[in-house]
């Protein structure tokens, strides 16, 4: 199913679905008037020798080497609180690296760019953003604010005082400076530095029509202070 999701839509005859980025599906009603003015339809392919294709690619040199992990699905505000029982319970160390990238403020319906993956794992063919917050665009700066400060100071608790935190975040100026300042209030005594990420392609966005010249993104790169 993995194989499947990773390979359920980008470029035509280089997916299963229709022409769409791979990253993120727009909207069903807007994807569909974007392909019917494109006069796209859909490909004909044999999912069975496509996907035998990639996978024998993927795995031509072997299965990678694995390690006993935890994963943990669920609300970040709400997991992170209780990981310390797992951590107890499993007898594991505090971490080393806070490796993440937290959701934009007011960019990105982050439920709608996934529908069709959604869908495929047995959701609505057309989702409802509305009625969970965390499902939306994080339009509130306040909640948006509360979110990356509450998330950040939480998992600051299970983090070793010699650290690397690693963040991904959005140039924008009121994202970039709403994280840098969590971060600094969970992690008071680490260096940062900063390590611009412009755009080097086309946007979705872009493709779509808007053409308007996107900030990019910004690495938050945070080492304990010398």
């Amino acid at each position: 199913m993995a194989l499947i999701l990773a390979y359920l839509h980008g470029k035509i005859n280089s997916s299963l679905s229709n022409q769409m980025r791979q990253t993120k599906a727009m909207s069903p009603g807007y994807s569909i008037r974007w392909w019917e003015r494109h006069a796209y339809s859909p490909p004909d392919i044999n999912p069975i020798d496509f996907l035998r294709k990639r996978i024998e690619w993927r795995y031509a040199k072997g299965i990678p080497s694995v390690y006993p992990s935890l994963v943990i699905l669920g609300d970040s505000k709400i997991r992170l609180k209780g990981l310390g029982n797992h951590l107890k319970k499993r007898k594991i160390p505090k971490f080393s690296l806070l490796f993440t990238s937290p959701p934009y403020n007011d960019l990105t319906h982050y439920h709608y760019d996934q529908w069709l993956r959604l869908w495929m794992l047995g959701g609505p063919d057309h989702p409802a953003g509305k009625g969970d917050y965390n499902k939306g665009r994080f339009e509130s700066k306040s909640k948006y604010t509360s979110l990356l400060n509450s998330t950040f100071s939480e998992a600051a608790k299970w983090m070793k005082q010699n650290a690397v935190v690693y963040v991904r975040t959005d140039a924008r100026a009121f994202t970039f400076q709403s994280t840098v300042n969590a971060l600094k209030k969970a992690f008071p005594k680490k260096e940062f530095e900063f390590i611009a990420r412009p755009y080097s392609k086309k946007t979705q966005t872009s493709l779509f029509g808007d053409d308007e010249q996107k900030p990019g993104e910004i690495d938050i790169i945070m080492r304990p202070a010398n």
